[in-house]
């Protein structure tokens, strides 16, 4: 899949999981306190795992991860591709 397909799929299940007030979330829209505390993380990293058939390591759910939409997209697309 390609990196714009990842942030597609993942934009949209934010929008529809997390109640983001703007109507499409930007790229480098924060993520992390904004739109999702500790719970949400984990939520969204048990939907990344299952969806992708990923496994993310606690020590992966920082901020250099899951602090934009962007970085999160290029998170998934290396651990698909088996970084």
């Amino acid at each position: 899949m390609s990196a714009e397909g990842y942030l597609s799929q993942i934009r949209g299940y934010l929008s529809e999981n997390f109640g983001s007030t703007s109507p499409e979330i930007a790229e480098d829209e924060p993520l992390l306190g904004d739109l999702l505390d500790s719970i949400g993380v984990l939520k969204l990293a048990t939907h990344l795992e299952e969806t992708y058939g990923i496994t993310i390591g606690a020590h992966e759910m920082d901020p250099q991860n899951f602090g934009t939409l962007r970085a999160l997209t290029d998170f998934v697309a290396r651990k698909t591709a088996g970084g």
